[in-house]
């Protein structure tokens, strides 16, 4: 890795606010940055070569804005760039083939540029500074958040405000679109992080504080006595189990963002209080469960403004040791704070490596190239510090495509023992068989799409259609009941009556719902209301049962179905609805 601060005038000494990378392969990538000088830039950069520096190289000057620009974001594709500033608007550029020598004679630096980007288009709708930018993972809509407390989702091609999210209390500050399109998260002063439903705009939860102690209010017995106490400590564990740091913390921003794969969610600005001190962490959330953090990841010694994921996806340093998820690869986040900068992977917790400094004042954002081997950090000082990685320094990249996991999970507790299985008797073997036998299959009780209440070292498989959990002994036995039920005209509504299942109903010695299915003929049935009945009254009336009624011997005889004698006295059938 090689640290470089270029003695460049990024926007003529005026703090720089923004960085972005546009997706593209070779060796050299195209670099947009935003400042305080109401101008938006594009550059060329090309990483260090045999002990070389990074050579950076100036594109064009985008002007459009009418004060400072906080954000600028390149479209999945690179074709688009979305810039938003203190004047309430975004605007959308393109990049023109041709040179237009008309329109830009007005302009100071026309002769300079490059490349030539034009402002096709400006999406207004906020009434105060826009701070931050995501787009969509298709690219035909983008998200905005402001200071004027609201969340805007606009669709591009029209210019339309599809939803206006104003559930915050105070500046928005972070926005982040997740990369399988399904949410979107927005990071606020108010210490609130908010999850939409991407689609509608539904708020689905509302993330500010923990509630790791409520078990043990509820579980108090004398609550006469202790209804003083509580409340006290009500107001203590409110200020205590605060998820994030204060207003002004983070001075501009608080910048969150999705793992490549959108397994997780990375947010800055976290802290953990104790009754001595406060220290300042970055929360990870899990996909399966965006309610509470999974983990924090500790470090920073001044408040996370930013965090950015590595686009690239790495295969395991040491594929030996033990994992800390249940992914079959790493990623990489850098986690900027106020004065530093760290690299986490999701091999270990703790960072590592840390670059420190480097600016005489805050950090503002970051920015990684497509292929993971630049790293560019912004600073309100007015300049950019730029992190080369060498070939394969970071990691092998990970070859395979990656994993569709509905419920990614970290592994933080040691697995458990297995317990000591007894030996059982003949006898208790007989009736552990006979109710099996009897029992109804139930479907696989790990879901993919389940939301655990708590982290459990399990490991969650891609998703795949429940089969019923069935023994060998009872296989056979199904594969022959079914054959002879099928033979026989023990059929209703094309649905094969038996001893297990029939469509989502079990078959019981009771009535459901007051009905039961008789028989008039061998390929007609009949649905009968019978009124309910005791106990005693249905033992009497075994004994005159009507021979029209669908029956089935305990023996599993099929005959008895076509009204032919048979060696034991039958049992009525219903049908139970499982809820």
């Amino acid at each position: 890795m090689k640290v470089t601060i270029p003695e460049i005038a990024w926007h003529n000494r005026d703090p720089v606010f923004s960085a972005d990378f546009s997706m593209g392969e070779g060796s050299h990538w195209r670099m947009a940055t935003a400042g305080a000088d109401s101008d938006v830039k594009m550059w060329r950069v090309v990483p260090h070569r045999e002990g070389k520096d990074a050579d950076i190289t100036f594109l064009s000057n985008l002007r459009r804005h009418s004060n400072t620009v906080n954000c600028v974001r390149f479209s999945p594709d690179g074709l688009l760039l979305a810039s938003g500033g203190d004047d309430g608007a975004m605007f959308l550029w393109n990049e023109k083939e041709e040179k237009n020598t008309e329109g830009n004679l007005f302009e100071e630096d026309a002769e300079q540029n490059k490349e030539h980007w034009v402002a096709y288009k400006m999406l207004r709708g906020h009434i105060e500074d826009i701070m931050d930018i995501s787009w969509s993972p298709d690219g035909k809509m983008i998200v905005s958040g402001s200071i004027d407390n609201s969340v805007i989702v606009w669709e591009v091609k029209t210019g339309k405000k599809l939803h206006l999210l104003k559930e915050h209390s105070h500046y928005v500050q972070g926005v982040t679109w997740d990369p399988l399109g399904e949410y979107i998260c927005s990071l606020s002063s108010d210490r609130s992080l908010l999850i939409y439903e991407a689609a509608r705009g539904n708020l689905l939860h509302n993330v500010s504080k923990h509630r790791r102690e409520k078990k043990q209010i509820e579980t108090n017995e004398d609550k006469d006595k202790e209804k003083e106490k509580v409340e006290k400590e009500k107001v203590e564990k409110e200020k205590a189990n605060r998820l994030f740091v204060e207003e002004g913390a983070t001075k501009y921003f608080r910048r969150l963002d999705f793992s490549p794969d959108g397994a997780f969610l990375v947010t800055p600005a976290g802290q953990v209080s104790t009754a001595d001190d406060v220290s300042h962490v970055t929360y990870m959330f899990s996909r399966s469960n965006l309610k509470k953090p999974i983990c924090h990841l500790p470090g920073p010694q001044k408040p996370v403004c930013a965090v950015r994921c590595c686009p690239v996806l790495y295969e395991y340093r040491n594929k030996e040791s033990k994992k800390h998820t249940n992914l079959p690869y790493r990623m990489i986040y850098a986690v900027a704070s106020l004065s530093e900068v760290y690299l986490y992977d999701t091999e270990q917790f703790a960072p590592f490596c840390s670059v420190s400094d480097i600016h005489y004042a805050c950090i503002t954002d970051l920015a990684w190239s497509s292929n993971g081997r630049v790293l560019m950090i912004t600073s309100y000082d007015g300049f950019c510090t730029v992190l080369s990685f060498d070939q394969d320094e970071l990691g092998i990249p990970f070859s395979s495509q990656p994993a569709q996991i509905n419920s990614p999970r970290l592994l933080l507790r040691p697995e458990p023992k297995s317990k000591k299985k007894k030996k059982s008797s003949p006898k208790n073997s007989q009736k552990k068989n006979s109710e099996l036998e009897n029992e109804d299959p139930q479907p696989n009780s790990v879901q993919p799409n389940s939301t655990p209440s708590d982290v459990v070292p399990m490991e969650v498989k891609e998703s795949q259609p429940h089969e019923p959990c069935v023994t060998p002994k009872r296989q056979n036995g199904l594969e022959s009941a079914r054959k002879e039920l099928l033979t026989s005209d023990n059929v209703v509504n094309n649905h094969v009556v038996n001893n297990h299942a029939v469509n989502n109903h079990v078959v019981k010695n009771h009535a459901v719902n007051n009905h039961v299915v008789s028989s008039t003929k061998e390929s007609e049935t009949v649905v009968k209301r019978i009124t309910p009945v005791k106990v005693s009254e249905v033992q009497k009336s075994r004994e005159s049962t009507p021979t029209n009624v669908v029956e089935m011997a305990t023996s599993g005889n099929s005959d008895s179905v076509n009204n032919k004698p048979i060696s034991k006295p039958p049992r009525r059938i219903a049908l139970t609805k499982i809820e």
